[in-house]
């Protein structure tokens, strides 16, 4: 009974601090790239909660009633409890390795926990000499399946978040006398431009975009061809398009997560395998053919996430003008890039002096209008809708 009180406080603790983390805000819901840990996918995900409840605080309870039963033993209630454990532990597991693809190791340890526990309540009450079983498994099972079913079917908490930022304003001259004399990249030349986040200007001629450069209304989006959320918005933007056609264009600007090409990346999130060679062969395909940008741009979000050979093989065909072979290393490339993540540096700095949270460097970041910017990705694509609805006084079609 000892090994068995040990694990449980063991268990007890754990769920403590991983709830604590939730708590605190350290961890949040949302939906994105860049949260910077397996612990940060894992606890913010929709499957972290029960009814809008935390599951660490499911599993702080679960523990709390096995550490009293250690000490007053009663073979029902220890029956259940461990089979609810190991259930759990099974269910997380799947969640963990086939739904999310991202492992929390603080998670499993909790979940090891409990499979130690339930072999230890199993090892000590489940002699059939001592009793039935089926009233104690048939208790944890339904536990179990009222988790699962809860999580499955139960509410899902928002999973992006609303800021508005206000950018200092970008200065005119650049380092060089030719920079001083063009101005900044993303605002550089004639054509239609458009002002995001207080000062910052946008010329939609120039920049890569999806639909057309005179649509009534602009959005601007920061993404990374390898981040799965930054794809699901992508196919939300596309459907909202045709929900409402020739009303949207959409300023598509690459800000990879990986320090190879955006330094700006704090230390402690993982670079995304492949995220520069996308983004600079995209830019490279704008500058060469604007004309098949967008059937490229939508082959470069594939999954599984492309390599550079393989993602050559695949926009070939679609462009009607070939690439160069110095295509990739037009200056240009390397200016929007650099000027992509010193906007990602300087968004991120007013949201953490804003002290909006976590969306700090959350990917993707959409600029909806004026100083307004979602963060992540919508629980469901009405809300998207709504909210882009909303900003332009659009109704559906």
């Amino acid at each position: 009974m000892m090994a068995l009180r040990l694990s449980a406080l063991a268990g007890l603790l754990l769920s403590g601090w991983l709830l604590f983390q939730k708590a605190s805000g350290s961890i949040t819901y949302l939906v994105g790239c860049g949260a910077g840990s397996g612990c940060a996918n894992v606890l913010g995900s929709r499957w972290s909660q029960w009814f809008l409840v935390p599951v660490t605080a499911l599993s702080l309870l679960m523990y709390a009633a096995l550490l009293f039963f250690t000490f007053k033993p009663r073979r029902l209630p220890l029956l259940a409890i461990g089979t609810c454990l190991a259930g759990a532990a099974l269910w997380f597991g799947i969640i963990q390795a086939f739904i999310l693809h991202s492992f929390c190791p603080w998670c499993l340890g909790a979940h090891m926990i409990g499979l130690i526990c339930a072999i230890l309540i199993f090892r000590g009450h489940g002699s059939r000499q001592a009793g039935p079983l089926k009233p104690g498994l048939l208790a944890g099972l339904g536990a179990t399946a009222l988790l699962v079913a809860g999580q499955v079917f139960g509410p899902v908490p928002d999973t992006h978040q609303e800021t508005q930022v206000v950018l200092e304003k970008e200065p005119e001259a650049g380092a060089t006398p030719a920079k001083a004399e063009n101005g900044p990249v993303h605002s550089r030349g004639e054509g239609r431009k458009v002002t995001f986040l207080g000062n910052k200007q946008y010329n939609i001629d120039t920049l890569p975009h999806i639909g057309d450069a005179k649509a009534p209304h602009v959005l601007v989006k920061y993404y990374d061809y390898a981040c799965n959320a930054c794809r699901d918005l992508h196919e939300d933007l596309n459907a909202l398009m045709q929900k409402h056609p020739g009303k949207f264009c959409i300023i598509v600007l690459p800000c990879p997560i990986n320090k190879a090409c955006n330094p700006n990346v704090p230390a402690h999130i993982p670079d995304h395998a492949n995220a520069c060679e996308l983004a600079k062969l995209a830019l490279a395909c704008w500058r060469t053919d604007p004309s098949s940008f967008t059937e490229v741009h939508h082959a470069l979000f594939a999954r599984p996430v492309l390599d550079l050979p393989k993602a050559m093989e695949v926009v070939k065909p679609l462009m009607k003008k070939p690439l160069t072979a110095d295509a990739l290393n037009d200056p240009w490339i390397a200016e929007v890039l650099a000027a992509d993540s010193e906007d990602y540096k300087r968004i991120n700095f007013t949201i953490n002096n804003a002290k909006a949270g976590e969306a700090n460097y959350l990917m993707p970041k959409l600029l909806v209008g004026g100083t307004r910017m979602l963060h992540g990705v919508t629980k469901t694509r009405e809300i998207l809708f709504g909210a882009i609805e909303q900003e332009f006084k659009l109704t559906g079609p």
